[in-house]
């Protein structure tokens, strides 16, 4: 009998989710075994249901799908990460990569690709998705320490987003359980390795990375 890959949605819209599941499930040898639209718990739920493929969207509320794949790809080496995204830009498609995700599909791509996708994964193997352009594996070289991004912890990354979307200091503390003073430790550590010293050009920056969407 053939090994059912079970696999997880990740994505803040519901009728996204639905919709893949609903594709998926045409599938015999695939399996949705969770979903979550809050970048802040996909860790923690993708680690309870130890998916063998997370299907993962880059613009997520509370933690951005590049720094889920960064976390996900040191505390759980065994799930392969498909990104399912928008962004069709090369930088995204690069940063994804070198952040821990083993493919890139374009949420545009034929439904009968996303079963393609899944399965190259799962298998252990790199899928670009038509429409990513192929250079991008030739820029996964180094030079990672020039974007001062890459200087910022995972709690620093956590409190960017936050503030890019608008949180408070005592609402961010609140959501991720720190006091209210370490959350304002973080953000000037932040601000100072980013050379961003004022919230406009923070939230601008975050936009420009696509960590938040305008909308």
């Amino acid at each position: 009998m053939e090994k059912v890959i079970t696999v997880f949605l990740a994505d803040d819209h519901t009728l996204v989710r639905e919709g893949i599941a609903a594709l998926i499930a045409k599938h015999p040898d695939l399996t949705v075994v969770g979903q979550c639209g809050d970048g802040l718990k996909v860790a923690g739920e993708v680690a309870q249901a130890k998916p063998d493929v997370l299907l993962l969207d880059l613009t997520m509320p509370g933690l951005n799908g590049l720094d889920i794949c960064r976390q996900l790809s040191r505390r759980q080496k065994n799930v392969a990460i498909l990104v399912l995204t928008m962004h069709a830009e090369e930088e995204f498609v690069v940063r994804a990569l070198e952040s821990g995700a083993s493919g890139y599909l374009l949420k545009e791509a034929a439904a009968e690709q996303l079963a393609e996708a899944v399965h190259t994964v799962a298998a252990g193997k790199v899928y670009l998705g038509p429409g990513v352009s192929r250079s991008v594996l030739n820029k996964l070289v180094n030079g990672k320490g020039s974007d001062p991004y890459n200087q910022l912890t995972a709690r620093e990354r956590q409190v960017l987003q936050l503030i890019a979307e608008g949180k408070t200091n005592r609402t961010i503390s609140e959501m991720l359980g720190l006091s209210v003073k370490t959350v304002d430790t973080h953000r000037a550590r932040m601000m100072r390795k980013l050379d961003i010293h004022d919230q406009t050009n923070l939230v601008k920056y975050a936009i420009r990375r696509g960590i938040v969407s305008i909308h």
